[in-house]
């Protein structure tokens, strides 16, 4: 509203702005209203000539369907909708109607990163950089990527239908349950085979802990266990008695790390999960998986969404990071000088 005032503010056409009401008065006697759909149903009863539908995809179907196309059903001329895309929802079926010939009430088109003369070319590089490949291609060149929201690329290589034999050395990613959530300790091999997942809630804190250095001490895992919160506690519990133990605090940064990580490595198949026969948990936790990207900030954050869980995607997330920063952890390297001909050999 303020953006467009600006715009028109001295322009003549002008009568009056509203700034806590949210509408703009022309001269013409028309009114321009600025409204949320965050309360839907606040909207009821109103009527409308033409309606702009910002950030369309990102509004429930339910919304369009129940409140605001009614609110064009008496007067309404035009709608026009704008977003970025959010994989194959009801504002793809939108723009799909305006592609086709025999909807003549629809039109539709596609903006391009390259169509905006006021881009930045460094923001532009940042993200081409940083951001997914899915992600990019919705946010910058408008594309209605498949996997939408999804983080993960899933493809069945990835899934065995047998925990498999360890091979070399064991990393381990512990993330602590809080509340109703649940700690999940996740035991990788070198090779990024998951061999063992440990899941637990309803035991109180000291019979899990006990139970994951059990489980640390059989693997004789490099452990990470994440130090927020709670975590300190535990943390200082499990390396009391393992001391191959080492604290993951997680940020904002470095959570988007070893998220991003994962996915570039699921998608690659460098890694093999249990099968959503072998262990469901994961694998739910995994498809549902999604990220959220901030227009304001220009950030983009990872969770689950309401009301699922998201402590096996973060103990895999955990595990991959350990296992691929703690390789040399508990590895040595010595000279030993050969008698007799005064070489040296390096041990490990």
């Amino acid at each position: 509203m303020e953006d467009l005032y600006k715009a028109i503010g001295d322009s003549g056409i002008v009568k009056s702005f509203h700034q806590s009401d949210n509408w703009i008065s022309l001269k013409n006697e028309s009114k321009i209203w600025f409204k949320s759909t965050e309360r839907a149903d606040n909207l009821r009863g109103y009527t409308v000539d033409f309606m702009v539908v910002d950030e369309a995809a990102y509004h429930q179907e339910e919304v369009w369907n129940g409140v605001l196309k009614p609110m064009l059903n008496v007067k309404g001329k035009k709608c026009l909708f704008i977003s970025t895309p959010k994989g194959s929802n009801w504002f793809k079926t939108m723009y799909d109607l305006g592609q086709l010939e025999d909807h003549p009430d629809y039109a539709s088109c596609r903006m391009h990163y390259s169509e905006n003369p006021y881009l930045d070319q460094k923001d532009l590089d940042e993200a081409k950089r940083t951001l997914p490949d899915h992600l990019f291609q919705s946010e910058y060149e408008g594309r209605f990527t498949e996997s939408g929201q999804s983080v993960f690329t899933l493809k069945d290589e990835l899934f065995v239908s047998n925990w498999p034999r360890s091979y070399g050395k064991i990393y381990c990613g512990v993330d602590l349950g809080k509340a109703n959530d649940w700690t999940v300790a996740t035991f990788m091999d070198e090779n990024g085979h998951v061999i063992e997942i440990y899941r637990d809630n309803r035991k109180d804190w000291s019979t899990m802990v006990q139970q994951i250095i059990e489980r640390l001490k059989k693997w004789k895992a490099t452990c990470e266990v994440e130090v927020n919160s709670i975590g300190d506690v535990i943390y200082e519990q499990i390396k009391e008695e393992w001391q191959d133990t080492h604290p993951f605090v997680t940020t904002n940064k470095s959570k988007n790390e070893i998220i991003e990580g994962l996915a570039v490595d699921l998608n690659d198949l460098n890694l093999k999960l249990p099968s959503k026969e072998v262990f469901e948990p994961l694998y739910f936790e995994l498809e549902v998986y999604e990220y959220q990207w901030s227009t304001k900030s220009r950030s983009i954050t990872y969770n689950a969404p309401a009301p699922y869980h998201d402590d096996c995607v973060m103990s895999l997330a955990i595990a991959n990071h350990c296992r691929k920063t703690k390789k040399e952890v508990g590895k040595y390297t010595y000279l030993k000088r050969n008698s007799g001909t005064g070489g040296i050999t390096y041990l490990s």
